[in-house]
């Protein structure tokens, strides 16, 4: 865990380039199974020197992440060696002039950026024909259980990179579903703030409405530890009393042993608990505003290609066309809908932001209404579970719970930002509840 590392750092148990160098190693020798890691930091041993040259000189860490590897994904920028890629052929070569605002954070605490992870291209923005986890930069992220396991959505590279050990924690980004799906499909913890808690600045996305940073871990005590770093709890835990479940995800289970088990056993600890579980079609109720999410994210992608890239939109559709058209993708679609729409010189655009904030209003006094509670369910099935928490504007957890066989089932709970220190108390007493049993 992480507080181990800083515990033996602090007892000068271990060295920071020692450590760094392990994990790098790690990456060098096993990476070519997963394609993971699309970027190395080649000056990570030497900013793992500069640590322990300070902690000797010091005799204190330099901060509360000090000397701990991370990666960050390939849509982040860093004002350094490593290029922002976003996967892409098309800015293999592009080097930001700034840090993104998550970076400096990173650095400010010490932490050490020792790679960026492979995406989805332009996170998944590019053809309706792309596989999630694949750019033509970094080629096809595999599932950590394997090429024939879905790997999920575009921080794919950063959820692998944690499950197969080449990090201690890795940082993506999530419109809807980039987070939380990876982490499911790839047995990882994950946590996906609500968009505008931590700042988008210097990050590389699809929509500046929707899009949200995203933690990946090992284990719920690194992801507890982090998330309580970047937002402070004031922990005044309120017990939980009112929990809704998504119905639909537990809808579509149909005969399957190990869900049914499973929630069985979840059912067994609401009620040891005395939290009363009511059923809720929450999905239901987002299904109209797909469109006007649809309509927001085509329009503010047409303000990354032009503001953060700085293309006119015929010359990057030019180049996509030129270089990605045929040898990588079979259609253009996403990036073509985006930067030919003209929703931004209608009412549309407007009108769609202005339905979901409303919607986001509702959905968040209801929950307020009802003592605070949170949404549950399966985060994988049949229905876009992740589309709750990014158009009702809520934090989203996901925890893998071990099955008998390799690849564990995956529940999710999502919830107001101020709840996020609740969830994590409640998730965590779920899980040792589910072990015991």
């Amino acid at each position: 865990m992480i507080t181990n590392i800083l515990k033996a750092y602090e007892a000068e148990g271990i060295l920071v380039e020692r450590l760094i160098s392990s994990y790098i190693q790690r990456i060098v020798s096993q990476d070519d199974a997963f394609k993971a890691v699309i970027h190395l930091n080649n000056n990570a041993i030497n900013e793992a020197k500069s640590l322990d040259v300070f902690f000797r000189k010091n005799k204190k860490l330099k901060g509360r992440l000090h000397g701990i590897p991370v990666i960050i994904k390939a849509n982040i920028k860093t004002n350094d060696d490593l290029p922002t890629s976003c996967g892409s052929i098309l800015l293999e070569n592009y080097y930001a002039d700034e840090n993104a605002r998550i970076v400096d954070w990173l650095h400010h605490e010490g932490a050490v950026i020792i790679g960026k992870s492979n995406m989805s291209e332009f996170s998944n923005y590019v053809s309706n024909s792309a596989k999630c986890g694949f750019s033509s930069l970094g080629g096809q992220t595999n599932s950590i259980f394997g090429q024939n396991f879905q790997v999920g959505g575009s921080s794919s590279g950063s959820a692998v990179s944690v499950a197969a050990s080449f990090c201690c924690f890795a940082i993506g980004t999530e419109t809807d579903g980039s987070v939380v799906y990876p982490a499911a499909y790839n047995g990882v913890f994950a946590h996906k703030f609500v968009p505008g808690e931590i700042s988008l600045k210097g990050v590389i996305g699809i929509s500046s409405f929707f899009d949200s940073i995203g933690i990946f871990t090992a284990n719920l005590d690194d992801l507890s530890f982090l998330v309580n770093l970047i937002t402070p709890s004031t922990n005044s835990c309120i017990p939980v009393k009112k929990v809704f479940v998504e119905k639909q995800s537990f809808d579509m289970l149909g005969n399957s042993t190990a869900y049914s088990n499973l929630f069985e056993k979840v059912n067994a600890f609401f009620r040891n608990q005395e939290i009363l579980l009511e059923n809720d079609n929450f999905i239901q109720d987002m299904e109209p505003y797909f469109e006007q999410m649809d309509v927001i994210c085509q329009t503010e992608f047409k303000e990354v290609v032009t503001s953060d890239l700085s293309y006119s939109k015929s010359l990057f559709l030019e180049l996509c066309q030129n270089k990605l058209l045929g040898t990588y993708y079979h259609d253009m679609n996403e990036i073509n809908r985006s930067l030919h729409s003209c929703f931004d010189q209608t009412n549309e655009y407007q009108t769609s932001i202005s339905s979901i904030i409303e919607l986001q209003f509702i959905k968040k006094k209801f929950l307020i209404e009802n003592n605070f509670a949170f949404l549950f369910s399966f985060t994988l099935g049949s229905i876009d579970i992740s589309s709750i928490a990014n158009l009702a504007g809520l934090s989203h957890l996901v925890i893998p719970i071990r099955q008998e066989t390799d690849f564990p089932i995956s529940l999710s709970f999502m919830g107001l930002k101020e709840k996020t220190y609740e969830i994590f108390n409640f998730a965590d007493l779920l899980m040792k509840y589910l072990h015991e049993k």
